[in-house]
C-alpha cells in the first residue's frame, strides 16, 4: 500500500505541476490523480487561485481526469448489474458526468420514479393481457402524469438529462422512452427501446411480432409499414435492423452523441469535451 499523501505533500506535487521539466511535471500529475479524491480540494483551490498560469491550467485538466475516473469506475461496477439497472444508472451516470453538483437532483429523481412506479401499480392491472397493460401503462405516463415531448424547445440539453425529464415531464424521444423502460420495468412490463435513427422508439413483443410506441407523441403507436417509411424518408435504407431492440451501451451512447451535437452548436467546451469523454468511456472509441 503507499503512502498516504499529507496536505504538504499534496501542496508540493501541485507546485511541481508548473515544474519545466515534464518528467517531473508528469510524476506530480500521476501521483495527484492516483491519490483522487484526497486532492480534489486543493487542486479546486489551485485551479481557482494559483498565480502561476500553468499550475492553474493543470489543476483544472486534474481535476476533470479525476472526476472521470470516479465516473468510470462506477460503470465498471454497472457492468455486473442486470441490463435495466446499468440503463438507468448510466443514464445518471452521463448527467452526473457533465453537470457539476447534480446528486441532489439524482436522488430527487430516484424518488420520483419510486413514486411513478407505486402510481403504475396501481393504474395498471397486474393479470391482463400484455397489450392492455401496456395501454394502462400508456395512458398513465401521458394523461394520469403529463409526461409530454418538448416541441417548444427540443435542443435544450435538459431533454437529455433523465432526472430533469422526471421532474419536468418532458423530453426528448429517447429520455422519454428510459421513463417508460424504467417504469415498466418495476412493474413487470417488458418493454425494450427501439434505436430507430432520428426518433427513438418504445417496443414490445405481441405475439410472434413487435409493436411499437412513440413517447414523443403520448405513445401513439406507429406500425411497422410507418417505421420503415419514415426511415426511407429520413434517407436511411428501410431496414429490419433499425426496429430491433437497442442494448444499454447504443441507448447511452446515442444520448451522449446528442449533448455532443448540441454542445456543439452552442460552442460549450466543457460540457462537449465531457459527453465525449462519455462515448469513450463507454465505447472505446474517441467521439
Amino acid at each position: 500500500m503507499g503512502k498516504v499523501l499529507t496536505p504538504q505533500d499534496i501542496h508540493a506535487l501541485i507546485h511541481l505541476l508548473g515544474d519545466e521539466d515534464a518528467w517531473v511535471k508528469e510524476q506530480a500529475r500521476s501521483t495527484l490523480r492516483a491519490a483522487g479524491d484526497l486532492t480534489t480540494p486543493y487542486l479546486a483551490a489551485a485551479s481557482a487561485d494559483s498565480g502561476e498560469p500553468g499550475i492553474r491550467s493543470e489543476s483544472t485538466t486534474l481535476l476533470e481526469d479525476i472526476h472521470v475516473d470516479e465516473i468510470e469506475r462506477d460503470w465498471v461496477g454497472l457492468q455486473a448489474t442486470v441490463d435495466g439497472e446499468a440503463l438507468e444508472e448510466g443514464a445518471f451516470l452521463l448527467e452526473r458526468m457533465i453537470l457539476p453538483d447534480t446528486a441532489d437532483r439524482v436522488e430527487a429523481a430516484r424518488a420520483e420514479l419510486r413514486e411513478l412506479a407505486a402510481g403504475a401499480r396501481e393504474a395498471v392491472p397486474e393479470h391482463d393481457l400484455l397489450e392492455e397493460r401496456v395501454e394502462a401503462l400508456r395512458l398513465y405516463l401521458h394523461e394520469s402524469c403529463g409526461f409530454h415531448g418538448n416541441t417548444e424547445d427540443y435542443y435544450d440539453p435538459d431533454n437529455s438529462f433523465f432526472s430533469s425529464v422526471l421532474i419536468r415531464r418532458t423530453g426528448i424521444p429517447i429520455t422519454l422512452a428510459l421513463v417508460y423502460l424504467t417504469v415498466g420495468r418495476r412493474i413487470g412490463v417488458p418493454l425494450v427501446g427501439i434505436g430507430m435513427p432520428m426518433h427513438f422508439l418504445v417496443g414490445y413483443r405481441a405475439t410472434s411480432s413487435y409493436r411499437y410506441l412513440d413517447p414523443f407523441f403520448a405513445g401513439r403507436e406507429v406500425s411497422r409499414g410507418e417505421c420503415l417509411l419514415l426511415l426511407e424518408r429520413a434517407g436511411f435504407e428501410p431496414a429490419e435492423d433499425y426496429l430491433r431492440p437497442a442494448p444499454v451501451v447504443g441507448i447511452l451512447e446515442r444520448m451522449a452523441r446528442n449533448l455532443t451535437v448540441i454542445y456543439q452548436n452552442s460552442a460549450r467546451e466543457r460540457e462537449l469535451r465531457l459527453a465525449r469523454r462519455f462515448v469513450t468511456l463507454l465505447t472505446g472509441e474517441v467521439a
